[in-house]
């Protein structure tokens, strides 16, 4: 028996040495969009939160535990982003982070919620995710709430009618935000005259298209890299008509693509450029110092969405979910912001028109 007694005590500790070494990462998972001509606000959420994870991590971590980002490519399409869901929970991350798109969370949430994996967006916006008690949680503002800001910012300015270009691989961000603006334009004494859906192939002849509603000004429902492409066409044919893009569309490849064509575009952002907080400034300047660029409104999402996601694991407690501890939470303080979850797990955010002037974003 003695051997026996031996290989035990070994065991033992082994066991024992076991529970001594460093506790268990918390995986963190993040899905975005990486490539394509959309990636350009799946790239920036990504480098904010792994920001947020570095800086957390050269704290301490979460109650002594260190933060593993696991990264997923969701190819901006609902099966893509099914796909990256079902990869990371077999990773077993504890939440996620992203998507960018509502097409990708249409994907997402029967497989998130099916695990009940708590995963919090920095920008999916669709009705589609309003007013649900699931595992979504959203940090910006609704379709709702952009398109009505849309409409009463046209009435103002005098435009009665109203054409939209909407990005077809994306109707259920794009298809939520037409019936949302449409309501509201009409409403406010507008008419929604043209709604017209594009793809990957659109051209002169679109722009022709969207000329011949005889509008007062169109729209594009679009992301920042089709966006200038359609701001472009449209030059070529009216230099006068008045042009706005949706709130997606306000990225860096905007400015980077649309040269002076580009010039006078007005859209709308959930954050303030000409915020001189000493916490946002310091976000900024290390995330310029990171990574050559400007933070743009889905990075500053991206970055609020991982502290969110951070205090709720600070505070979950052994024998409860995550779930729970986010439907706890109090107010949290963002980067410009505060994060304050409705019973949904729903939020707003404070919107402010820009225009494009020699090539950046001034605002209104």
């Amino acid at each position: 028996m003695r051997p026996y007694a031996t290989l035990s005590a070994v065991m033992m500790l082994l066991l024992q040495l076991a529970a001594c070494g460093d506790p268990e990462v918390i995986r963190v998972g993040f899905i975005g969009g990486l490539e394509g001509r959309a990636s350009d606000i799946g790239i920036a959420s990504r480098n904010a939160v792994q920001m947020a994870v570095d800086e957390k991590n050269e704290a301490g971590g979460i109650n002594g535990r260190q933060i593993q980002l696991l990264v997923r490519d969701d190819l901006g399409t609902s099966e893509g982003g099914a796909e990256a869901a079902r990869s990371l929970i077999a990773e077993g991350v504890d939440a996620i982070i992203g998507p960018n798109l509502s097409v990708v969370a249409g994907g997402m949430l029967p497989v998130i919620n099916e695990a009940k994996i708590v995963t919090v967006t920095p920008t999916v916006s669709s009705l589609a995710f309003v007013g649900k008690n699931d595992h979504f949680y959203r940090i910006g503002s609704s379709t709702r709430q952009f398109a009505e800001a849309y409409a009463r910012y046209c009435i103002d300015e005098g435009y009665r009618k109203i054409a939209l270009a909407l990005d077809g691989r994306n109707r259920l961000l794009t298809l939520s935000w037409s019936s949302e603006f449409d309501k509201a334009f009409t409403r406010l004494g507008g008419t929604l005259v043209a709604s017209h859906q594009f793809d990957a192939t659109v051209g002169g002849v679109f722009a022709t298209k969207l000329l011949s509603t005889g509008s007062d000004a169109l729209i594009f429902i679009a992301n920042g890299v089709d966006a200038a492409q359609l701001t472009q066409l449209i030059r070529k044919q009216d230099r006068a008509i008045a042009l706005l893009a949706g709130e997606w569309a306000a990225s860096e490849s905007l400015l980077t693509l649309g040269g002076t064509a580009i010039e006078g575009l007005v859209l709308l952002q959930p954050y303030d450029l000409n915020d001189v907080s000493a916490h946002y400034i310091l976000f900024r300047d290390s995330y310029i110092e990171r990574f050559r660029s400007e933070p743009g409104f889905s990075s500053i999402a991206a970055y609020d969405a991982a502290t969110v996601l951070f205090s709720a694991l600070t505070d979950q407690v052994e024998d409860g979910t995550l779930k729970r501890s986010m439907d706890a939470l109090d107010t949290i303080k963002g980067l410009q912001q505060d994060v304050d979850f409705d019973s949904f797990g729903d939020s707003v955010r404070e919107l402010v028109f820009v225009t494009v002037q020699n090539g950046e974003f001034i605002r209104k």
